[in-house]
């Protein structure tokens, strides 16, 4: 369907926070696989309340022991080394904002200009704001590249970031 610019050098983000706000809101989950397959999950120490929203469908999925903000960076730069990443994110303006915020301004371990994958399906010819809206749209889309969507734990960070290299799999082949 499409060839994208960089085809070795990707990792596939997804993160859960507590509130939309980035201003009131703070991590809860941070999702990250590679292009290879190889994958790295982190729940964080949160003190800030959640919405209800997030309290009623993203704290449940939470299980793992809980990193510190300063642990969580570690282990993130570690994972990724010294490769510098391009970032695909499903609508990557909360993803970049909260990573931010953990990393700083200026500091995050993969490339700033990250890839909002919401703009590769509009490029395609599918709405993203129907996409998200509708699930049966989405998952006839899924359906139609192959990819059994019921494997895949809905508003799960990991899973979110596992979803998204499928898709990009089928799409860029």
């Amino acid at each position: 369907m499409f060839k994208p610019f960089e085809k070795e050098n990707l990792i596939f983000i997804d993160t859960e926070f507590t509130d939309l706000d980035p201003y009131k809101g703070e991590l809860l989950s941070i999702g990250i696989i590679k292009l290879s397959g190889e994958e790295l999950y982190l729940e964080l120490v949160a003190e800030r309340p959640s919405t209800e929203w997030v309290e009623k469908h993203i704290i449940p999925t939470l299980k793992d022991p809980k990193f510190s903000r300063e642990d969580a960076t570690v282990q993130i730069r570690e994972f990724l080394g010294e490769t510098m990443p391009f970032a695909v994110a499903f609508v990557d303006n909360y993803d970049i904002i909260y990573l931010t915020k953990l990393f700083g301004a200026g500091k995050l371990p993969f490339r700033w200009v990250s890839i909002d994958f919401a703009s590769i399906l509009f490029a395609l010819g599918v709405n993203p704001v129907k996409f998200l809206a509708d699930q049966s749209g989405a998952r006839a889309f899924y359906k139609k590249l192959g990819i059994d969507f019921k494997k895949y734990r809905q508003h799960h960070a990991l899973d979110d970031a596992k979803l998204l290299r499928d898709v990009w799999l089928k799409i860029s082949e």
